[in-house]
C-alpha cells in the first residue's frame, strides 16, 4: 500500500507542476516531508487522507477533481503498461473464480484471447485438474497465498503445460473475498529439458554400458579362442548397432531442443504412411498391413513426426507374436472444433503393450514406474508433444495395442 500511495504522490507533484498549482505543489511536498520519518506502511492511508485534504486547501474543487483523476489514469496507465508488457500471465478472478483480467501475457502462453475467457471459469478454461484448482481457490478464499505451485494447465489447441502459478487474494474493506491475482510463468521447456536429460542419463547409463560389458566379454572369449567366433562377432555386431541407435536417438532429442526447428510444419500423412507400409512389408514379410487414408491427410506438426511415427508401427510389428501379424493404420479429420483435428490410430493384433511403456507415452511427467528401455516411445511422446498434439493408449479391436495419435490439421 505505501508502495503505491507514494507513487500517486509523485505523479500528484508532477501534475500540479505542469498545471501550475505551485502553491499546491508546495505544499504537497511538505505534506509528504512531515511524514517521511513516520512509519509509512502503517500510516500510508493516513498519509494519502492529508495529501487529499492539503489539495482541498489550495485547490477548488472542480480543480482538486482534474488533478486527482489525472493522476489515477497516469497511474493506472503505469500499471497497465507493466502488466501487458510482462512476459508472464496476469489474470484476475472474481469471488467465484471466473476470469475478469487477462494480459497480452496470457494470451501469447494460452491462445486465448481476453474476450474469449472473459467471465469465464478459471479452472475449466486453463486447469488440466478443474478439481485441483477448485482446492487452490479454496486456499485463497481462506486467506493463503499460492507460492510457486507447479501444475498443469491446458493451451487453447489442447495441448499441456507445464506451469508455475503465484497467487494472492484481494478483500474489499469490511466484506470477504473478492477475488485474487494470479502470476503464471510457462516452465514447459524447463519441465521437458529436465526430463529429456534425466531420460537420457538413465538409458544411456544403462545400456550402454550393458552394451559394452558384452561386447568386451566376446572380445575376450574371442581372444582365448574357447569356441567360434561367428556368433561372438554376431553379438557384438547387434549391440554396437544398439549404441548406434541411442547416438541417433540423442541426435533427434538435440534436435527437439533446437529453437530453429520448433515451428510446426505441413507433414502429408497420406505420403508418410505409404512410404511406412510399405516399408515394413518388405521388412516383415508374414506382416499384413492395412491402411485407411483419406485424399486430403495434411497435419502440422514437428519436423521428427515421421520418426515417431516410425516408433509406433516398429512397435507394432517387432513384438507381435501373433502366426499372422496385422497392423491398422487408420487417417480420420475431424472439424468439430475451432481448430480441426487429424487422429493417426494404429491398432494391432499382438500381446499388448505392458503398462510400463504405456507410462511412457501417456503419464504427464516421468515417474519410478516409467522406466523404458530404450528412447524410442520417449521420443515419440516428446515429438507428438512438441506438435502440439495428444496420444492415447487403449486396446484394440483385433486383441492387441491401439494407439491414437491428434494432430493439429493443417488448415484449408
Amino acid at each position: 500500500m505505501s508502495e503505491h500511495v507514494e507513487q500517486l504522490v509523485g505523479i500528484l507533484f508532477r501534475t500540479l507542476a505542469e498545471e501550475g498549482h505551485s502553491e499546491a505543489q508546495t505544499a504537497l511536498l511538505d505534506t509528504y516531508q512531515y511524514n517521511s520519518e513516520t512509519d509509512r506502511e502503517a500510516l500510508a492511508e493516513d498519509l494519502f487522507a492529508e495529501v487529499v485534504s492539503g489539495l482541498d486547501r489550495h485547490l477548488e474543487t472542480e480543480e482538486e477533481v482534474g488533478v486527482l483523476t489525472a493522476a489515477i489514469e497516469q497511474l493506472l496507465d503505469r500499471f497497465a503498461t507493466v502488466v501487458e508488457a510482462a512476459p508472464v500471465a496476469i489474470l484476475a478472478v472474481d469471488a467465484r473464480g471466473r476470469i475478469e483480467l487477462w494480459n497480452d501475457g496470457a494470451e501469447r502462453i494460452f491462445g486465448w484471447s481476453e474476450s474469449e475467457v472473459q467471465q469465464r471459469s478459471y479452472p475449466d478454461v486453463l486447469a488440466d485438474s478443474p478439481e485441483e484448482m477448485a482446492a487452490h481457490l479454496t486456499q485463497l478464499r481462506e486467506g493463503s497465498q499460492l507460492t510457486g505451485v507447479e501444475t498443469l494447465h491446458r493451451h487453447k489447441g489442447g495441448s499441456a503445460l507445464d506451469v508455475r502459478i503465484w497467487a494472492s487474494p484481494f478483500h474489499e474493506r469490511g466484506e470477504g473475498f473478492e477475488g485474487a491475482t494470479f502470476v503464471i510463468s510457462d516452465i514447459t521447456e524447463q519441465k521437458q529439458r529436465e526430463q529429456r536429460l534425466a531420460v537420457l542419463n538413465r538409458v544411456l547409463r544403462h545400456n550402454i554400458r550393458n552394451d559394452v560389458g558384452i561386447i568386451q566379454g566376446h572380445l575376450d572369449l574371442l581372444a582365448e579362442g574357447g569356441t567360434e567366433g561367428t556368433e561372438h562377432i554376431q553379438v557384438m555386431d547387434d549391440r554396437l548397432s544398439n549404441i548406434v541407435e541411442l547416438s541417433d536417438a540423442a541426435r533427434y532429442i538435440e534436435r527437439l531442443r533446437d529453437k530453429s526447428e520448433s515451428e510446426l510444419t505441413t507433414v502429408d500423412l497420406r505420403r508418410v504412411i505409404s512410404e511406412r507400409a510399405d516399408r515394413l512389408q518388405r521388412e516383415f514379410a508374414d506382416a499384413e498391413i492395412e491402411t485407411t487414408v483419406p485424399e486430403s491427410a495434411s497435419v502440422m506438426a514437428h519436423t521428427l513426426f515421421p520418426y515417431a511415427l516410425d516408433n509406433v508401427l516398429d512397435n507394432a510389428v517387432e513384438h507381435n507374436d501373433a502366426d499372422a501379424p496385422l497392423v491398422d493404420i487408420t487417417v480420420s479429420r475431424s472439424r468439430e472444433s475451432a481448430r480441426g483435428q487429424t487422429t493417426v490410430s494404429v491398432a494391432d493384433n499382438g500381446p499388448g503393450l505392458p503398462e510400463y511403456e504405456r507410462e511412457v507415452l501417456t503419464a504427464e511427467k516421468e515417474t519410478p514406474l516409467a522406466h523404458s528401455d530404450g528412447l524410442g516411445l520417449w521420443l515419440t511422446r516428446w515429438i507428438v508433444r512438441n506438435s502440439d498434439g495428444t496420444l492415447v493408449v487403449d486396446e484394440s479391436a483385433l486383441g492387441g495395442t491401439r494407439i491414437v495419435i491428434r494432430l493439429p490439421s493443417e488448415t484449408d
